[in-house]
């Protein structure tokens, strides 16, 4: 059969504290290997790839955004007529208006076309997406290689999508969902990202990544899954809770692969739990030593502290890390039990003590406003703030609590009734960071809890700052040479770009 993959336009709101641009599709491009290793013929569309330089103003239900390549007419323009398949990843739930209206277009030119939509919130939010988008016909949930291959037999043959595994679909207008396939154990066994198929050397000359900019960046995975179950996270609907590590060697031999095709200088693990347990970082090391294979790597999605004492993190900084992000949460006990995070205080402020001394960079990201904090509970957190900055971490991010599709503390607000699927929820996850999203919260409301995160900011970046005036110096030093080394970096220039363009614009 023909099938189109289309990778969507990045979005980005300048009145958000998100930093984050287009990266290269790694879930895409996992399943593009996948339906090619099943023989279909594959088109990819490619939105911020293909329209590197193109910026547009979105008007969205939330006043304007800006979107990062391909307008919505020219990725149906481009989709081959004879297409009998089109398959778009929607990581993300403010996505989802734009998503609606571009099926509602590619329906019109391609009636005949069956339209699929995987990832974190097709898996979540199926009924909500069925029910709201009439352009799309069936959501793929978890993970996607197994599933995509299965849903493409079942209709090439011509079968009931009955016969099908691990999606939702309508049948006499109402939604339904079939019974899960089980996760791919055999992780090496799943075919490379077909990154042939994508305009990749156009974000690695544009140094788009994911991470801290550290030059030709490409994303990579160690393992898949998580075997830990936060309540805000939505991966134990997504994944499960079975985490299945690669083997090192298979690892370095991807980089190695991506350094000779692309010139890749640097790696961004996306991982949603990396790097475990020490034993596999001492093999990964191993195996980066012995072919003397020379790039940086980071963690920008955080991970856990548990495995990174200060031996550890001297060999992470020995294979090329640089920047290493925790993902603490709450600096409360309380909360931190609540919400099923298994972090201990005394074992982070070490291991942070650890990876500070061996030369890594580190970031650490905050939650605050889940519904059932206490005063008490933001103290504590504003104390290991303090400790942040007395012991050098070099940044932090404070976001609002956002429920998330899939995730325990969604069901639970959703069950009671506490949610409401308005605009200010659908782009919560963009703008939560900024004073439009709103607070779920019975006592705090959304003001109260937006000067929280800015005072929580201005008092670590003020008393880190106090503590080594150097560091503001290295800034102003990187942002004239055009250098990022740490997140704050990195916000900096996106954050400059985006008023620029919006100056500009209006």
């Amino acid at each position: 059969m023909k099938i189109c993959l289309i990778k969507i336009p990045t979005f980005d709101a300048p009145k958000s504290l998100s930093y984050f641009g287009s990266v290269p599709n790694l879930g895409l491009a996992y399943v593009a290997g996948a339906i090619r290793s099943a023989g279909h013929q594959l088109q990819v569309i490619d939105a911020p790839g293909e329209a590197i330089n193109q910026y547009k103003i979105y008007g969205s239900s939330v006043g304007d955004l800006r979107t990062h390549g391909l307008t919505k007419h020219e990725i149906v323009e481009r989709i081959d007529p004879d297409t009998d398949v089109v398959g778009l990843n929607n990581m993300f739930l403010h996505e989802s208006e734009f998503v609606s209206d571009l099926l509602t277009d590619v329906k019109s030119r391609l009636p005949h076309a069956t339209t699929v939509i995987g990832g974190e919130v097709a898996t979540s939010w199926w009924n909500q997406m069925l029910n709201r988008c009439s352009g799309l016909d069936i959501c793929a949930m978890g993970e996607g290689e197994e599933v995509i291959k299965n849903l493409l037999n079942t209709i090439e043959s011509g079968h009931s999508l009955r016969n099908a595994r691990s999606i939702a679909f309508r049948e006499n207008n109402s939604p339904i969902i079939m019974p899960r396939l089980g996760r791919i154990k055999t992780v090496d066994g799943i075919s490379w990202p077909a990154w042939d198929l994508f305009p990749l050397n156009t974000y690695l000359d544009h140094e788009f990544g994911s991470g801290v900019n550290r030059g030709r960046s490409i994303p990579m995975l160690t393992s898949r899954g998580c075997p830990f179950l936060c309540t805000f996270c939505s991966s134990p609907e997504m994944w499960t809770t079975d985490y299945v590590a690669r083997e090192p060697g298979k690892v370095a031999d991807e980089i190695s692969n991506y350094i000779k095709l692309y010139g890749v200088t640097n790696i961004n693990f996306n991982d949603l739990t990396s790097v475990l347990t020490k034993s596999w970082i001492v093999d990964f090391v191993r195996e980066i030593k012995s072919r003397n294979l020379k790039f940086s790597w980071q963690l920008p999605s955080g991970t856990r502290s548990e495995a990174i004492d200060q031996e550890a993190a001297e060999l992470l900084y020995e294979s090329g890390c640089r920047n290493f992000c925790y993902a603490p949460e709450s600096g409360s006990p309380r909360i931190l039990k609540s919400i099923k995070k298994k972090v201990k205080i005394p074992s982070l402020i070490k291991s942070l003590k650890g990876s500070l001394n061996a030369g890594l960079t580190t970031h650490a990201s905050i939650i605050v406003g889940y519904p059932q904090e206490k005063l008490k509970d933001l103290w504590l957190t504003y104390l290991l703030l303090i400790r942040f900055a007395w012991h050098g971490l070099h940044g932090v991010s404070v976001l609002m609590f956002a429920p998330y599709p899939g995730s325990e503390l969604y069901k639970n607000l959703h069950s009671n009734e506490k949610i409401t699927f308005n605009s200010n929820y659908i782009y919560s996850t963009l703008l939560r960071s900024g004073a439009s999203s709103q607070s779920y919260h019975p006592k705090y409301p959304t003001s109260f809890l937006f000067s929280i995160q800015w005072f929580f900011l201005l008092t670590f970046f003020s008393l880190q700052y106090m503590f080594r005036p150097m560091r503001i110096v290295r800034i102003i030093k990187n942002f004239v040479q055009r250098r990022q080394e740490t997140v704050m970096d990195q916000f900096l220039f996106a954050k400059i770009k985006q008023l620029r363009w919006f100056a500009r614009t209006k």
